[in-house]
């Protein structure tokens, strides 16, 4: 699919300096990486970061393909720690925050409440654990607490009534273990019809964002990037819900 805002993120952080040191600290699939690419001149530079198995593989076969690029296993977070050793000071770092299109979509990654499969939510299948067994380890009030704070925001009493439905399965050993078993849980709990989506997204939501740390890591990305960058260095980040915003206006404003 067509990266969102490429034109503007190109003219805003590549424009300056096309001859520049940038990084995608959000590679998913590479759309946004190869728009920058094609921007940069045959001296310009460009690293990405991404968590996702997946799409690390991607990244390695674009590395093969543009000796201008090159592609880390790491969360962007980490990026200072990464590109400091190799002597990088990036003119520009461009943060996509949330979610690709591909990991939403793979039905085995168990992103999707409407489709069926194993009910994981991590963005690096191969660090932490899912959460199915997220759902059997954490502490009532903590469970109530992520499904209020990032997901039913507005809704206190139905992250309570889906917190008390989540801890009683688990409690009689019927906890699901696949998306679909786990959304048809939290639907029952919610008690209410929704027309504009499904009635588990927002716990979905909350799950992933907590199993994946994201706002702990957007935080760390961006202080990692200025920590990088020279003075006059450009960081560009797309947020697509008002919480994500939210976090990158008090971090600007401090």
């Amino acid at each position: 699919h067509t990266p969102a805002m490429l034109a503007e993120t190109i003219a805003a952080l590549v424009a300056p300096d096309r001859s520049g040191v940038y990084v995608d600290g959000t590679f998913g699939r590479g759309g946004h990486t190869r728009g920058i690419l094609a921007a940069l001149s045959a001296e310009g530079r460009l690293h990405a970061f991404d968590m996702d198995p997946e799409a690390i593989k991607v990244g390695k076969e674009l590395e093969r393909e543009d000796s201008r690029f090159k592609i880390h296993h790491a969360p962007f977070g980490c990026m200072a720690d990464v590109l400091r050793p190799l002597g990088v000071k990036p003119s520009g770092v461009f943060l996509d925050l949330g979610i690709s299109s591909p990991q939403f979509d793979d039905s085995s990654r168990g992103f999707r409440p409407e489709q069926d499969g194993p009910l994981d939510l991590r963005f690096d299948v191969e660090r932490g654990v899912p959460a199915s067994e997220y759902l059997r380890l954490v502490s009532r009030e903590e469970l109530r607490r992520v499904i209020h704070e990032y997901g039913e925001t507005t809704d206190p009493i139905a992250a309570r009534r889906i917190t008390d439905a989540i801890v009683l399965a688990r409690e009689n050993g019927s906890l699901p273990s696949t998306t679909k078993e786990f959304a048809a849980l939290v639907a029952k709990a919610k008690g209410k019809e929704y027309q504009m989506m499904h009635p588990a997204k927002l716990t979905f939501q909350a799950l992933r964002i907590a199993l994946n740390q994201e706002f702990d890591e957007m935080r760390r990305g961006m202080h990692a990037a200025f920590d990088i960058m020279p003075e006059h260095g450009r960081l560009g980040i797309l947020t697509w819900k008002h919480s994500e915003c939210a976090i990158v206006v008090d971090f600007f404003r401090d």
